[in-house]
């Protein structure tokens, strides 16, 4: 009988001298594999797609056992057999003698019985046959480890039912070891459920760094910096084939660099390797699946029947996970998918030079949907892509508030700043947008240079009758033109001007809400309060600053502008600390700071605002620790999600916690920091709070008091003191010193700084550089 059978076919291959050892998986297969006298497991199923080195790891599992590295995993008398399968193999007679012939290679005496039963003409008794061999493993007693290779290519039914029935009535002396590009149609899930199985897939066998490193270096003979091979891997997802491919092309190579920076999937090996042994296997119809979503940054069953116009993508996804076809889950659910990186810059490339006339189509299809599923970002992604800059201008309108109203500066500027110039020009909409972002930037002379040409475009709409006067539109773009009106003329100083264009604004707001609803006028007074907040703030009155900035809360939260909300807490809280009020501002701070618990808010980047008013707060409450937490959280948020002016007044917070602890060269270098923030916006409000900062650490010895009668030092520390927000009783506390000595000490202070009240002497304090 196996004088006819490929004899190669039973060939296990060895090692690779110069391969890279796979420990870490040896490890995960040795562990609980042998109980002492049989397999604890019946079955390892490595199951990953092409080029992730499965029969590269499946000859090192079988060497690794027979050559047991540590003595716990021995196992005496092992032996192993192998049978490398092809497509002839789809015959369950052949492929019963084959797996005969690969156990006799190891046990000779195994499948005397079994082997005559399969020489029938007629009709080969196969499971009388396969009961027989399972019998006569079970008298060998020998344990032995069986491996059968590409069973991807075995579709048959019948092996199917055949190897069903040996895992369960497998006997204890025999372990089976598959690799597949596919998941094979065995009952998995019960062995998973019972512990019988061990399952390593891509993501166990992709390459890490490390292992990366040590494949260029003695596998591929090439000495690359440690960048490069991070580059690579993380280009590659931990790819083998996608790691060889790149070194092939390298070979030779004088600049490595510039290959490893545009290395893509587009790349020719990548494209030769991919084309024969992954796209061109599949059918038809899931080759024009697979090119169709691969425009898609994630995938789901619902988008994909939207981009494919077709019903059946819940199959398709789940034949495609069946299959290996590097489709990466990304929820437990199994809901949402993504491809390979480098497998999808194939596909797309693919698509790109077989149907770009359908490019256009498949985007405007999957941008309709994610803007219905409310997935506005996905949405602008493809309708950039169609491109359709006149559908993309609608889409901005349409979701830039939400994305401005969470704090994400970077996504609202990327959009806005992606349409050509003259779009937001021209379009009141879209400038109107594009000015607000100015505004969070801090760059309010350029919100300047845009409202005249956005100001001229609107009176074009409205005498045109484009924009009719009693067009609900019309009365929101106005209000937001007089808004950023009033932010120019408070930059540039004249902050009556300011004022009297949002108090003439300010009786209009109650309109909206019988026009166009109770949201709008929230996100009316909101605006309306905040600025006229900073505008008295800048007319240095704090009080009226502080009674605006106290009601903008209710109406930002109402209509979701947190950060509105933020923002104005920042401001509000400069205020109170000028006011003296430090138990409030920290109150203020700690009450907005709770919405971020709320996983609805969970993830905006705005709250960094109010991280680092609080942790303001805290320096001069003296509560280093804490201070020092917020300050780096609120910091790194901040220059995460591109807020730069934000994070200048960061700094600013920053140099004066580290002042304050008397730390002169980071205090120094955080207003440096500062500094080279505000070359690049030209913000006056900055700018003299940078001067301000950089005067303070200037005169880091006390400052020469301006009184007749300087205060004694005793005096200073109970100053500083009353500055914090102290009681009385709590300065004798901090200074050791009777209460009625405090209260002496405030009198002597009341009476050299001229004043009669507590807040009266932190103003005149602060404003003299006392404190």
């Amino acid at each position: 009988m196996t004088a006819t059978l490929l004899q190669t076919k039973l060939y296990r291959p060895t090692p690779r001298p110069d391969g890279v050892s796979r420990e870490r998986l040896c490890q995960q297969f040795h562990t609980g594999l042998w109980t002492g006298q049989a397999f604890a497991r019946k079955l390892t199923l490595v199951s990953a797609p092409a080029g992730f080195g499965k029969t590269t790891l499946i000859v090192e599992l079988g060497f690794s056992v027979l050559d047991a590295p540590e003595p716990q995993f021995t196992i005496e008398n092992l032996t192993s057999a192998w049978l490398a399968l092809d497509d002839a193999d789809n015959d369950p007679v052949r492929f019963l003698r084959y797996v005969i012939a690969a156990l006799q290679s190891a046990l000779p005496e195994v499948g005397r019985e079994a082997a005559p039963l399969l020489e029938s003409s007629a009709a080969p008794a196969l499971e009388e046959a396969l009961a027989s061999l399972i019998n006569e493993l079970a008298a060998a007693g020998c344990p032995i480890i069986l491996t059968l290779d590409d069973y991807h290519v075995i579709h048959n039914a019948g092996i199917t039912t055949l190897l069903t029935f040996l895992l369960e009535h497998q006997p204890p002396n025999l372990h089976l070891i598959i690799a597949s590009r596919s998941d094979p149609a065995l009952p998995l899930a019960r062995l998973r459920a019972r512990g019988q199985l061990l399952e390593l897939r891509a993501r166990d066998l992709r390459f890490t760094e490390a292992e990366a490193a040590a494949f260029f270096t003695q596998t591929m003979g090439l000495e690359l910096r440690p960048e490069w091979v991070a580059a690579l891997e993380q280009r590659t997802e931990g790819w083998i084939a996608g790691l060889q491919l790149a070194a092939l092309s390298m070979q030779g190579r004088a600049d490595n660099q510039a290959f490893i920076e545009n290395f893509t999937g587009g790349q020719h090996f990548v494209l030769e390797y991919l084309v024969e042994e992954v796209l061109q296997r599949q059918p038809a119809a899931l080759q024009q699946f697979l090119l169709e979503t691969s425009i898609l940054q994630r995938l789901c069953a619902p988008l994909c029947d939207a981009v494919t116009a077709a019903a059946e993508s819940s199959a398709t996804l789940a034949e495609l996970q069946r299959r290996n076809l590097f489709i990466i889950p990304l929820d437990g659910a199994h809901t949402w998918f993504r491809y390979h990186h480098l497998f999808a810059e194939f596909l797309k490339s693919h698509l790109k030079r077989a149907r770009a006339d359908m490019l256009p189509v498949l985007h405007r299809r999957a941008a309709e949907w994610c803007q219905a599923h409310d997935y506005p970002e996905e949405a602008l992604h493809h309708a950039f892509a169609i491109p359709d800059y006149r559908y993309v201008s609608r889409l901005v309108v349409d979701n830039w508030r939400r994305i401005y109203h969470t704090g994400r500066l970077d996504t609202a500027v990327r959009w806005l700043e992606a349409l050509p110039g003259d779009l937001l020009r021209q379009s009141p909409p879209l400038g109107v947008a594009y000015g607000w972002t100015l505004f969070i930037r801090g760059n309010y002379d350029q919100i300047a240079a845009y409202l005249d040409d956005i100001t001229q475009a609107f009176d074009h709409m409205v005498a045109s009758g484009e924009l009719p006067v009693e067009h609900p539109e019309y009365n929101i773009i106005l209000q937001q033109v007089i808004l950023l009106r009033a932010i120019v003329l408070r930059h540039q100083g004249d902050v009556a001007g300011a004022i009297r264009e949002v108090e003439h604004l300010l009786p209009t707001i109650a309109e909206l809400q019988h026009t166009l609803g109770q949201t709008i006028a929230d996100m009316g007074y909101t605006a309306c309060y905040s600025q006229m907040g900073y505008n008295y703030a800048a007319a240095n009155d704090l009080a009226r600053a502080d009674a605006y900035l106290s009601r903008v809360g209710p109406h930002a939260r109402a209509c979701g502008n947190i950060f509105s909300l933020a923002h104005a807490t920042l401001e509000w809280t400069r205020i109170n600390l000028a006011l003296g009020r430090v138990e409030r501002a920290e109150e203020i701070c700690r009450r907005e700071l709770m919405l971020a618990e709320q996983p609805a808010y969970a993830n905006y980047p705005a709250f960094c605002l109010i991280q680092l008013a609080l942790a303001d707060v805290l320096r001069v409450k003296q509560a280093w620790d804490e201070a020092e937490s917020l300050l780096h959280q609120g910091l790194e948020t901040a220059r995460r999600s591109g807020h730069e002016y934000y994070l200048a007044q960061g700094y600013l917070i920053a140099a004066r916690l580290q002042h304050a602890q008397g730390k002169s060269t980071p205090a120094q270098e955080a207003v440096r920091q500062a500094e080279q923030i505000a070359a690049a916006i030209h913000n006056r409000f900055l700018d003299e709070a940078i001067a301000q900062a950089r005067q303070t650490l200037e005169s880091q010895a006390a400052p020469a008091q301006p009184l007749i009668e300087p205060l004694t030092e005793r005096e200073l520390d109970v100053l500083r003191l009353i500055c914090a927000g102290r009681s009385n009783q709590e300065i004798a506390d901090a200074l050791f010193i009777a209460l009625d000595t405090v209260k002496r000490h405030a009198n002597n202070i009341y009476g050299k700084l001229s004043v009669k009240r507590r807040a009266q002497a932190i103003l005149e304090a602060r404003r003299l550089g006392l404190v």
